[in-house]
Protein backbone atom coordinates (compact mmCIF):
# COMPACT_ATOMS: atom_id res chain seq x y z
CA UNK A 1 0.00 0.00 0.00
CA UNK A 2 1.52 3.45 -0.90
CA UNK A 3 0.59 6.85 -1.67
CA UNK A 4 2.37 9.73 -3.19
CA UNK A 5 1.54 13.74 -2.69
CA UNK A 6 3.88 16.50 -3.58
CA UNK A 7 5.23 16.43 -0.11
CA UNK A 8 5.20 12.80 1.13
CA UNK A 9 5.25 9.48 -0.23
CA UNK A 10 3.64 7.17 2.55
CA UNK A 11 3.82 3.33 2.40
CA UNK A 12 2.81 0.63 4.90
CA UNK A 13 5.68 -1.79 5.34
CA UNK A 14 5.63 -4.77 7.84
CA UNK A 15 2.76 -2.84 10.25
CA UNK A 16 5.46 0.45 10.22
CA UNK A 17 4.38 3.16 8.68
CA UNK A 18 7.45 4.77 6.45
CA UNK A 19 6.97 8.26 5.62
CA UNK A 20 9.40 9.59 3.04
CA UNK A 21 10.18 13.78 1.98
CA UNK A 22 10.83 14.51 -1.47
CA UNK A 23 13.84 16.83 -1.35
CA UNK A 24 14.27 20.77 -0.86
CA UNK A 25 11.11 20.48 0.68
CA UNK A 26 9.96 23.42 3.13
CA UNK A 27 7.34 22.60 5.71
CA UNK A 28 4.90 25.66 6.98
CA UNK A 29 1.89 24.94 9.08
CA UNK A 30 -0.56 24.62 5.97
CA UNK A 31 1.81 21.69 4.59
CA UNK A 32 1.97 20.25 8.39
CA UNK A 33 -1.89 19.88 8.63
CA UNK A 34 -1.51 18.32 4.44
CA UNK A 35 0.71 15.68 5.72
CA UNK A 36 -1.58 15.14 8.88
CA UNK A 37 -4.20 14.71 7.21
CA UNK A 38 -3.13 12.64 4.44
CA UNK A 39 -1.62 10.48 6.89
CA UNK A 40 -4.58 9.51 8.72
CA UNK A 41 -6.44 9.20 5.64
CA UNK A 42 -3.92 6.58 4.20
CA UNK A 43 -3.92 4.63 7.71
CA UNK A 44 -8.00 5.04 7.78
CA UNK A 45 -7.28 6.03 11.21
CA UNK A 46 -5.31 3.31 12.51
CA UNK A 47 -2.79 3.72 15.50
CA UNK A 48 0.70 2.50 14.50
CA UNK A 49 4.18 3.19 14.52
CA UNK A 50 6.27 5.66 11.75
CA UNK A 51 9.71 5.69 10.58
CA UNK A 52 9.85 9.35 9.48
CA UNK A 53 12.76 9.32 6.03
CA UNK A 54 13.25 13.24 6.76
CA UNK A 55 16.56 13.50 4.24
CA UNK A 56 14.16 15.61 1.76
CA UNK A 57 12.80 18.15 4.90
CA UNK A 58 15.23 21.84 4.37
CA UNK A 59 13.34 23.65 6.77
CA UNK A 60 10.33 23.78 9.08
CA UNK A 61 8.74 27.09 10.73
CA UNK A 62 7.41 27.07 14.26
CA UNK A 63 4.26 26.91 13.72
CA UNK A 64 4.51 23.29 11.84
CA UNK A 65 7.04 22.35 14.60
CA UNK A 66 4.37 22.83 17.42
CA UNK A 67 1.45 21.51 15.45
CA UNK A 68 3.37 18.62 14.21
CA UNK A 69 4.54 17.86 17.76
CA UNK A 70 0.76 18.77 19.08
CA UNK A 71 -2.46 15.60 20.10
CA UNK A 72 -3.56 16.73 17.18
CA UNK A 73 -0.79 16.24 14.94
CA UNK A 74 0.01 12.77 16.17
CA UNK A 75 -2.77 11.80 16.21
CA UNK A 76 -2.35 7.91 15.30
CA UNK A 77 0.66 7.66 15.76
CA UNK A 78 1.78 4.65 18.72
CA UNK A 79 6.11 5.76 18.04
CA UNK A 80 7.71 7.71 15.58
CA UNK A 81 11.66 6.91 14.81
CA UNK A 82 13.28 10.08 12.31
CA UNK A 83 15.57 8.80 10.32
CA UNK A 84 18.79 11.62 9.76
CA UNK A 85 21.26 11.58 7.38
CA UNK A 86 24.11 13.88 8.66
CA UNK A 87 25.61 15.00 12.25
CA UNK A 88 23.92 18.43 11.61
CA UNK A 89 20.48 16.81 10.89
CA UNK A 90 20.68 14.65 13.79
CA UNK A 91 21.93 18.35 15.95
CA UNK A 92 18.39 19.91 13.98
CA UNK A 93 16.30 16.30 15.25
CA UNK A 94 17.76 16.60 18.62
CA UNK A 95 16.76 20.05 18.92
CA UNK A 96 13.42 19.53 18.13
CA UNK A 97 12.40 16.85 20.41
CA UNK A 98 13.59 19.14 23.27
CA UNK A 99 12.24 22.00 21.95
CA UNK A 100 8.31 20.16 20.74
CA UNK A 101 8.57 17.25 22.70
CA UNK A 102 5.34 14.88 21.32
CA UNK A 103 2.87 14.41 23.82
CA UNK A 104 3.07 11.03 25.82
CA UNK A 105 4.47 9.51 22.14
CA UNK A 106 7.87 7.80 22.01
CA UNK A 107 10.52 9.28 19.35
CA UNK A 108 13.59 8.27 18.85
CA UNK A 109 16.90 9.77 16.40
CA UNK A 110 17.87 7.22 14.41
CA UNK A 111 21.15 7.17 11.52
CA UNK A 112 20.01 3.76 10.79
CA UNK A 113 17.04 2.41 9.43
CA UNK A 114 17.45 -0.70 10.24
CA UNK A 115 18.04 0.08 13.93
CA UNK A 116 14.67 2.48 13.62
CA UNK A 117 12.66 -0.46 12.50
CA UNK A 118 14.08 -2.89 15.08
CA UNK A 119 13.58 -0.46 17.70
CA UNK A 120 10.00 0.49 16.52
CA UNK A 121 8.77 -3.41 16.45
CA UNK A 122 7.81 -2.92 20.20
CA UNK A 123 5.42 -0.23 19.29
CA UNK A 124 3.36 -3.20 16.75
CA UNK A 125 0.23 -3.67 17.64
CA UNK A 126 -1.18 -6.81 17.12
CA UNK A 127 -4.92 -7.53 15.62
Amino acid sequence: MELDTPYLHLRIKDNLLVGTYPGNLHIDLDIAHAIVRTRLSFTGGRNMPSIIMSQGVVSMDKPAREYLASEEGTLGLSASAIVVSSPFSRFLGNFFLRVNKPRKMPVKIFTDRLRAEEWLQQFIQQD
